[in-house]
């Protein structure tokens, strides 16, 4: 039988072949062992590359958790002193009538008679004239509103909605904003909340 034997290169391998049975040997030593190489150095890469993008991560955790705190901080109301207790320092007696209905009792100071005070549970709302000169809260008093936020009438709940206090007195702590002055009277002794008076500060 005749027998053609064809030697090729093709792609760095030799071929034989037959004309009756095709190939019969076959080698790819150098592709293999090239493939093999290059397959090491891209697995080395990839790892370099996953090695390399695991701290950006970690920072933008950070960054985030950071931004979540700032955020929740931001949301703590900020008081402004605009009411306590639905009254306005700029309301007049009948407007304080409207929001708390007519008063238990009112009379007026025997030595400075321009003084009227306007009895409500818990509550005095004291005017000179048509303006009022201060709201006092009695020291049984639970609770009170600050720009129609409930706060519990304590030292610590008031310091925790107002910050630290503007300054001291003798007689108790003042949270100043703008115009407006909440003052809580604390006995010296006992270091116990007395009232609370909130006010205009061009009257102090």
């Amino acid at each position: 039988m005749k027998t053609f034997i064809i030697i090729g290169c093709l792609i760095g391998g030799i071929f034989a072949y037959t004309g009756e049975i095709g190939p019969v040997t076959a080698t790819y030593s150098p592709v293999t062992n090239s493939s093999s190489a290059k397959a090491v150095e891209a697995k080395e890469a990839t790892h370099d590359i996953v090695i390399a993008s695991g701290s950006p991560s970690t920072v933008t955790e950070v960054t985030y958790a950071t931004e979540a705190a700032q955020v929740k901080e931001s949301k703590k109301p900020g008081f402004k002193l605009q009411t306590v207790n639905g009254i306005s320092l700029y309301d007049d007696p009948s407007s304080v009538v409207k929001k708390l209905g007519k008063p238990k009792n009112i009379t007026a100071d025997p030595d400075l008679t321009e003084l009227v005070t306007y009895e409500y549970p818990n509550m005095n709302v004291i005017f000179s004239g048509e303006f009022i000169q201060s709201v006092e809260m009695a020291e049984d008093s639970k609770t009170l509103l600050m720009d129609g936020i409930e706060v519990a009438a304590t030292v610590d709940a008031v310091k925790n909605a107002l910050g630290k206090p503007d300054y001291m007195t003798e007689d108790g702590i003042v949270f100043e904003r703008d115009e407006a002055l909440l003052k809580l009277f604390i006995d010296a002794d006992t270091q116990k909340l007395t009232s609370i008076h909130y006010f205009h500060s061009f009257s102090m």
